[in-house]
C-alpha cells in the first residue's frame, strides 16, 4: 500500500514534466514527416515549417501536390494538422509545377461557414517578385512571398470569401505586371 501511495505522486509528478515538456517543444520537419507518415503518396520534401502571424504553418510536398498545413499542439504536446474548424485538415494545395514555363501554379480554398479564404502558389519564374490578390472588387492585398531557399511560394489567408474570377497578379520587382489569372480582356 507504501508503495501505491508513493507510486501515484511520483507518476503523476512525471507525466506532468513530459506534459510540459512536450509542450514547449516547437514544431520541426520531423513533425510534418511524422504526420503524412501514412500518406499516400509519401512526403518527398518539407519546405519549411514557420510562424506565420500567430500559426504555424508548413508547406511540404509529395510526387503531385505542394501543401499548406496549420500545426497545433494536441493536449499531449504533439503537433497535427488542424483547418480553422479544427479538422485535421490542410488549408490549401496546388499541384506540383513539373513544367517549369509556367509563370507558377496556384489554388484557391474557402471555408463554407467562415469567411475565410486562402490562396497559394508556387512561383517559377525568377522575375515575379510580388503577388497581388484581388480579394474584393478592385481591392488588391499583398501576398506573402515565402522563399525556402529550393522554391518560391506566395500565401495569403483572407478573412473574406472567395472573390470570383480569382484574380492573381505576379509583378516584377519595379512593379510591372507579369502575369494575371484573369486577362486583360475580361477585366473590362
Amino acid at each position: 500500500m507504501r508503495k501505491l501511495l508513493i507510486g501515484i505522486p511520483i507518476m503523476t509528478i512525471i507525466f506532468c514534466l513530459f506534459l510540459v515538456y512536450n509542450h514547449k517543444q516547437l514544431p520541426t520537419k520531423d513533425d510534418v514527416f511524422k504526420i503524412t507518415a501514412n500518406w499516400s503518396p509519401k512526403t518527398e520534401e518539407v519546405y519549411m515549417v514557420r510562424e506565420i502571424d500567430g500559426d504555424w504553418l508548413t508547406i511540404f510536398k509529395n510526387s503531385s501536390t505542394t501543401i499548406v498545413s496549420r500545426l497545433e499542439q494536441n493536449w499531449l504536446g504533439f503537433w497535427e494538422f488542424k483547418d480553422d474548424l479544427g479538422s485535421e485538415s490542410s488549408l490549401v494545395s496546388t499541384h506540383y509545377p513539373r513544367e517549369t514555363d509556367l509563370d507558377f501554379t496556384w489554388n484557391a480554398s474557402g471555408r463554407d461557414h467562415i469567411p475565410i479564404s486562402y490562396y497559394f502558389g508556387q512561383i517559377n519564374n525568377p522575375k515575379i517578385q510580388e503577388i497581388k490578390i484581388e480579394i474584393e472588387k478592385d481591392i488588391f492585398e499583398n501576398a506573402l512571398v515565402i522563399d525556402t531557399g529550393g522554391a518560391r511560394f506566395f500565401f495569403l489567408k483572407s478573412e473574406r470569401q472567395t472573390l470570383l474570377p480569382i484574380n492573381i497578379r505576379g509583378h516584377s520587382e519595379s512593379g510591372i505586371l507579369i502575369y494575371s489569372t484573369v486577362k486583360k480582356w475580361m477585366l473590362k
